[in-house]
Parts: structure tokens; C-alpha cells; sequence
């Protein structure tokens, strides 16, 4: 029964941080003036989302969203307008273009767009990679390396948001974006602790190979020999 009570509690928990969060991401973006704030508010609510799911839930919610928001402030918002401009020539292409060829490869590109997109913010957040071009390119390669992942994302996102348009719409108010970012947060950091996981093992398989061949040089004075 405590267990249960505690289950509640800390979904409730969550529930009320993740509104909280995404109030404060309305406001500091109204706060940036909207072009300006957009980029830092959502790498606010990615970092802050990152530390949740990672299990720090002790932490001050405006204190740590306004120390995430001028973190990389300027980097934030020229990636943000790198992915509007882009996001806006796409739709815009997408509405007026009439050849089916044309179309299809637009898609295309929206689809990789999307999954660009869906990495950049949760990358700047956990590496400290420097470059906003290499930080785009680590994106599309994080996307196409685990597919999967970025599919049951869409999937389940698409889902979720089309049952709570059409049943509850009242709730995008004041989870819409908060619990977006937290399942793209949610899903970026099992890739990267997929990806990390998978360069530890092969880091660790070349050590042992490294130091085997060298005792199998020892062992034999460094003369080569051929398996059968």
C-alpha cells in the first residue's frame, strides 16, 4: 500500500513539474521576444528533462531553467532559426510543389529534418561538443544509427497527441510541449547510453585484443603465426 501511495506521489510529481516547466518555457520564450527565446527555452527544458530522467528530481525547477537558459544561449538560438527557416521553406515547399517526384523527395528530407531535429536539443544537453555544424551531424547520425527508436517515438508521440486532441485538448495546454521534450529527452538519452554502452564494449574487446597480442608476440618473439 506505501509502495502504491508512493508510485502516486511521484508521478503526481512529475505530472506537476512537467506543467510547471512548460509554463516556464512559454514565458521565457514570450521573454526572448519569441525568436530569441525559443532556442534557450527549449534547451532549458531539454537539460532540465535530461536530469529528470536520470533520476534527479531534488532539483529548484526556475533555478535550474534560468541557468540552462543562458548556458548557450547564442548557440541556441542560431540553431533555432537554422531548424525554423528550414522547417518553414519545407512547408512551405511541401503546400505549393505538384510533382509527385518533387514531393516525395521533399518528404524525404522533412523525414530527416524530423529526425535531425528530434536529437539536436537533447545532444547540446548531454555532450559538450563543440560546433554547431558537427552537432547537426552527430543528430542525423544518432537518428539513422538507432531508427527504431526514432520511430516508436513518432509513433507513440503521434498517438498520445491525436488522443489528447481529440478527448482531451484542454491537457496541450499545459502539457503540450513540457511532455513532448520530456519524451524526446526520455528517448535521446537510451540512444546515447545505447551508443556509449556499444563504444565501451568495443573499447574493451580491442583492450583484451591489444593486450593478448602482445603476450602472443612475447610468447612467441614476435615471430607471426598462421591459424590453420
Amino acid at each position: 500500500m506505501l509502495k502504491s501511495v508512493e508510485r502516486l506521489n511521484h508521478v503526481l510529481t512529475i505530472i506537476l513539474n512537467l506543467v510547471y516547466v512548460n509554463f516556464l518555457w512559454i514565458l521565457f520564450t514570450i521573454f526572448g521576444l519569441g525568436i530569441f527565446g525559443i532556442g534557450p527555452s527549449t534547451y532549458a527544458l531539454v537539460s532540465i528533462c535530461r536530469q529528470w530522467v536520470r533520476g534527479n528530481h531534488s532539483l529548484s525547477v526556475l533555478k535550474t531553467f534560468w541557468k540552462y537558459y543562458k548556458e548557450n544561449f547564442k548557440e541556441s538560438v542560431i540553431i533555432s532559426w537554422i531548424y525554423l527557416i528550414g522547417g518553414i521553406v519545407l512547408i512551405v515547399d511541401l503546400m505549393h510543389v505538384a510533382n509527385w517526384y518533387v514531393r516525395v523527395a521533399l518528404f524525404v528530407i522533412s523525414f530527416i529534418y524530423l529526425l535531425s531535429l528530434v536529437y539536436i536539443y537533447p545532444i547540446m544537453a548531454h555532450y559538450n561538443w563543440k560546433g554547431i555544424l558537427f552537432k547537426v551531424k552527430m543528430s542525423l547520425l544518432f537518428g539513422f544509427s538507432c531508427l527504431q527508436y526514432s520511430l516508436v517515438l513518432f509513433l507513440v508521440t503521434g498517438v498520445i497527441y491525436w488522443a489528447a486532441t481529440t478527448f482531451f485538448p484542454g491537457v496541450l495546454t499545459f502539457l503540450g510541449i513540457s511532455f513532448l521534450f520530456y519524451l524526446i529527452t526520455w528517448t535521446g538519452n537510451q540512444v546515447f547510453t545505447r551508443m556509449e554502452t556499444m563504444d565501451a564494449k568495443e573499447l574493451e574487446e580491442n583492450s583484451i585484443y591489444h593486450n593478448a597480442k602482445e603476450n602472443w608476440d612475447e610468447k612467441t618473439n614476435g615471430i607471426k603465426v598462421s591459424g590453420c
